[in-house]
């Protein structure tokens, strides 16, 4: 019997997904995940190596801009307020001082020559001699009330007060036993009025003297120290801004050459304009602080100076034309006054700023040799005439004409301080309000030059 042979089975049926059933993806390491754009708000991008490199330069330019600026402006105001120190306060106080000495030494002087005289007017100008030292005694109050008033040491000024007031009793004493005798000896005034006169005198030169010269001195050492503060500041302020300046003019012309070779320009005017002004700023305020700086120390040193010389030659000038009275109506004293004259007319040669002045101070030594020897002689009334009559020839007319002299001398270099303290002053004209206002115009150029490269990044 022949073997059956069994049917072959069905094929499966294919599986067909519902329209509802997603087919299966067999699961692929090398599927590709789709990308999608993301684009973020304005606000939020990243920045980019170029805009980041112009904000930077910006921010360098305006900071460098404002640091120049606010040296600038603490410049000038450190230097006109050193300035004003010393032209009107340190300089008024110094010649306070000094017209303080010469009005006391001038003072001895014409007190002494009106006891020379005496009540004999026949033979001496006692009238002139009275007028002066009224002069001289109201100068010696103002300068004092201008010393105080300009913040001179309280106990100085103190002392010279108290001090005066003793004075005044001595010479009131001495003129009032003076006045009592009558018919009294030519140039010898009473004994009594003679002790009351020299106690004047050492008061003076003990007390009074010295203290107006410890205020000048003092005046003279606050007035160079003024000014050599100034100077310093001033000094400094011109190598501060001139660092700032050139720093600021190096950053502008890199930046610039980077702005030509990233965006194709080869000069951004705003820029150009802002370097020309930066420079030009620095290099004149530079110059300017120290010029400033040369102009107070030629003023402190070629006319102040001088002109403190001169007025301390006229006070002991007064101290040489009084030990000259002295020397007649003290005989007793009279090789003591005689070498004193000797010694200040030694030290008026210091002073001798024209050949006017040296002509008149020789005048002034020949006639006090004439006075000698009219002493010597025991010609007295012919002495008191030189010392106190205002005649060509005479001692009182050459000491006169050589004080005359001094004072227009002095006169002039004090003129000369003012002058040139003005022009100093002249000078910061204007700083530093222009050269501000010209870097707040550079601001603005700054910006308007980067504002149109920063809003083509912004839109990208």
């Amino acid at each position: 019997m022949a073997a059956s042979t069994a049917p072959p089975a069905p094929p499966a049926p294919a599986y067909v997904p519902s329209p509802t059933q997603a087919a299966p993806v067999a699961p692929s390491s090398d599927r590709a995940v789709a990308r999608i754009p993301l684009r973020l708000p304005r606000g939020l991008r990243p920045m980019g190596a170029v805009p980041a490199r112009l904000y930077g330069f910006v921010a360098l330019v305006l900071t460098g801009i404002v640091v120049l600026a606010a040296g600038i402006a603490v410049g000038s105001g450190n230097a006109r307020s050193g300035l004003d120190e010393v032209a009107h306060t340190s300089a008024p106080r110094a010649r306070a001082a000094a017209d303080l000495y010469f009005a006391l030494a001038d003072l001895d002087a014409q007190v002494a020559n009106v006891l020379l005289v005496g009540s004999d007017e026949q033979i001496g100008n006692r009238q002139l001699a009275l007028r002066q030292m009224r002069q001289r005694r109201a100068s010696v109050t103002e300068n004092i009330q201008k010393l105080a008033a300009g913040g001179a040491s309280s106990r100085t000024v103190q002392t010279l007060i108290d001090g005066l007031g003793k004075y005044d009793a001595y010479v009131a004493q001495a003129r009032l036993e003076d006045d009592q005798v009558e018919n009294r000896a030519i140039a010898r005034p009473p004994v009594v009025a003679l002790n009351y006169f020299v106690n004047a005198t050492s008061l003076l030169h003990d007390e009074l003297l010295p203290a107006a010269d410890a205020l000048g001195r003092g005046a003279g050492e606050k007035l160079a120290s003024d000014a050599d503060a100034d100077r310093t500041h001033a000094r400094w302020a011109a190598l501060a801004i001139g660092l700032v300046g050139l720093v600021l003019v190096v950053i502008l012309v890199v930046g610039q050459v980077w702005w030509a070779r990233r965006f194709r320009r080869v000069v951004v005017p705003g820029l150009a304009a802002v370097t020309i002004a930066v420079a030009a700023l620095t290099g004149t305020a530079a110059v300017l602080f120290t010029d400033h700086a040369s102009r107070l120390r030629d003023a402190e040193t070629q006319a102040f100076d001088p002109f403190l010389t001169l007025a301390r030659a006229r006070a002991t000038a007064s101290e040489a034309n009084a030990d000259e009275s002295r020397f007649v109506i003290l005989p007793e004293r009279a090789r003591a006054y005689g070498q004193a004259f000797k010694d200040k007319s030694i030290e008026l040669d210091k002073a001798v700023p024209s050949r006017q002045v040296a002509t008149r101070l020789e005048a002034f030594r020949r006639d006090d040799q004439a006075l000698r020897a009219a002493v010597a002689g025991g010609r007295l009334d012919v002495a008191v005439g030189l010392a106190t009559n205002v005649g060509r020839g005479n001692l009182a007319f050459d000491f006169y004409d050589y004080q005359t002299a001094l004072a227009v001398a002095a006169e002039a270099e004090h003129t000369d301080f003012e002058n040139r303290t003005d022009d100093a002053a002249d000078a910061l004209t204007g700083w530093p309000w222009v050269p501000i206002g010209i870097l707040g115009v550079c601001v603005v150029l700054v910006l308007a030059s980067a504002r149109p490269r920063l809003r083509e990044y912004a839109k990208r």
